[in-house]
């Protein structure tokens, strides 16, 4: 192979090398790429000014040798030509270029590689602790389930299990898997008759259920296992049933616990076998129940005045009663069972409206405000005035969410329950819609009404928003008013649980 060839296929191999490379994905790209290009192409013009000076220089030989046949070779009206000098131009025009693109690469490269390796700028990014490996790299909505019912229907409450979501509607349970959104099993509602209450959570695998037909008590129980749906037995309470307020049910350990008419009864959540009863006194009301495996909190009124009592869940012996600042009717519902935290709304515009925190023997501990500096804070069941949201108690904090100037819950607001004090606000873009404790206890997920729904992840304790899961599709999908946030395994199920304009009945992102 002659010296021109030898160059041709050098410079020919290099510049297919490098293309591979590039469209592999394997090799230099960016500024790294074209300057590899650039000192290919500066090579190939370089070899090829020296292959045409070398040509003009034999061409030189043959004229002084034989200048006749070197004339008829050239047009009369032909200028000399430098063969060579061209190419020297061009390859020297081609180094320069390789150079420039040298000189930008070096600069660049640094700030390319933070961009890929470094948070904040603060060396090499490492795996956080409270990262969530179940998040895809690139969220989407994974499914939906479509809208059911009539304009208007109101679910009546949801459980989380992890791998499945639960969702309360007019017509039954149903259980959606985490993962495709199939039903894996449901409890239909009798025909004529509606869901009218279910437990806000689960217990050994139990959750209870209630339902009853129009204008008449919510009065048929159910107790039904989650792994399967199965109704483990049924009950019909007598007179007018449960009470009406918004949470008439609830289950710790294995018992069951149901403010009735009349009284507070428990059964046993495999049987429905009645454990006790405390029978209400005159003038009284139940106005919230709540349990977990060790303590059943009550919330009653006699008249005007307001207690809070303790009972042990499978005997429903007293540990301690509490009255609390009320001297009006009131609203109330229990925020957290331990530590304890209730929510308070009384009648008397002077009175109690607040989150009221107490200590394992009833002594009252801290008083947050339901209005305040930080605007209107959201409490659940429809206690105080702002939106229903149930708060997240975990680890010494309060979380929920406050409106402002905007009459729009906008901000989410943590205060400790050791003194009162505000530890941290978060403002959201959009209207913060739901929020929920993330399974890691590390992090608190907001809903915000952005596009099809986005879910910041907050540092619990901090307020520091960290991931944003935003569904990376175009098609609407809908956020109705008042949506659940519940994390599943893979990611989160939003559900509707109001139908306002044809919005799904769930939808998960991840």
């Amino acid at each position: 192979m002659t010296r021109d060839g030898t160059a041709g296929a050098a410079f020919g191999a290099a510049a297919v090398f490098l293309g591979a490379g590039v469209v592999a994905g394997a090799w230099p790209t960016g500024w790294a790429a074209l300057l590899c290009a650039l000192v290919c192409g500066a090579l190939g013009a370089t070899l090829l000014a020296a292959r045409r000076g070398t040509a003009s220089g034999a061409t030189e030989e043959v004229r002084d040798a034989a200048p006749g046949l070197a004339e008829k070779d050239v047009r009369p009206d032909a200028k000399p030509a430098r063969p060579g000098r061209s190419s020297l131009v061009a390859a020297a025009v081609v180094w320069v270029l390789a150079l420039l693109a040298g000189g930008v690469w070096a600069l660049t490269a640094g700030d390319d590689d933070t961009d890929d390796t470094e948070a904040a700028g603060k060396g090499p990014a490492k795996p956080s602790a409270t990262a969530s490996p179940s998040l895809d790299a690139r969220p989407a909505v994974a499914w939906t389930v479509p809208p059911v019912g009539q304009v208007g229907d109101e679910s009546v409450g949801h459980w989380g299990l992890g791998t499945a979501v639960v969702q309360g509607r007019i017509d039954g349970l149903f259980a959606y898997d985490a993962a495709d959104g199939r039903v894996r099993w449901s409890v239909p509602a009798p025909t004529r008759e509606a869901l009218c209450a279910m437990t806000q959570d689960t217990e050994e695998g139990v959750g209870l259920m209630a339902y009853g037909r129009h204008d008449k008590p919510c009065a048929t129980l159910l107790a039904v296992r989650v792994s399967d749906g199965k109704v483990l037995w049924k009950r019909s309470i007598g007179g007018d049933g449960l009470t009406d307020n918004e949470r008439p049910l609830a289950v710790g350990g294995t018992t069951a616990v149901g403010a009735e008419d009349g009284a507070v009864r428990a059964r046993s959540t495999e049987a429905g076998v009645q454990r006790w009863q405390r029978k209400l006194g005159k003038d009284c009301a139940t106005l919230a129940v709540d349990a977990d495996a060790g303590r059943t909190l009550l919330v009653e009124q006699c008249g005007k005045g307001v207690k809070l009592l303790a009972l042990d869940t499978r005997t429903g012996a007293q540990r301690w009663a509490r009255d609390l600042p009320v001297e009006s009717k009131a609203t109330a519902a229990v925020v957290s069972v331990s530590p304890v935290v209730l929510a308070v709304d009384e009648a008397d515009a002077r009175g109690t409206h607040a989150f009221l925190g107490f200590d394992d023997k009833g002594a009252p501990t801290v008083t947050v405000p339901l209005s305040g500096p930080d605007g209107t804070l959201s409490a659940p069941d429809g206690v105080g005035d702002g939106d229903a949201h149930r708060p997240v108690v975990h680890d010494g904090l309060l979380v929920t969410v406050a409106e402002r100037e905007s009459l729009v819950p906008d901000n989410v607001v943590a205060y400790s329950l050791r003194d009162g004090r505000k530890a941290w606000s978060y403002h959201a873009e959009s209207q913060t819609m739901a929020l929920t404790a993330e399974p890691d206890g590390a992090r608190v997920a907001v809903l915000e009404n952005h596009g099809n729904g986005r879910i910041t992840l907050l540092d619990r304790t901090t307020g520091k928003p960290g991931t944003r899961i935003e569904p990376d599709t175009g098609k609407p999908v809908g956020i109705s008013i008042y949506p659940e946030l519940v994390p599943v395994t893979g990611g989160h199920v939003v559900l509707n649980q109001i139908l306002m304009h044809a919005e799904p009945a769930a939808f998960a992102l991840r």
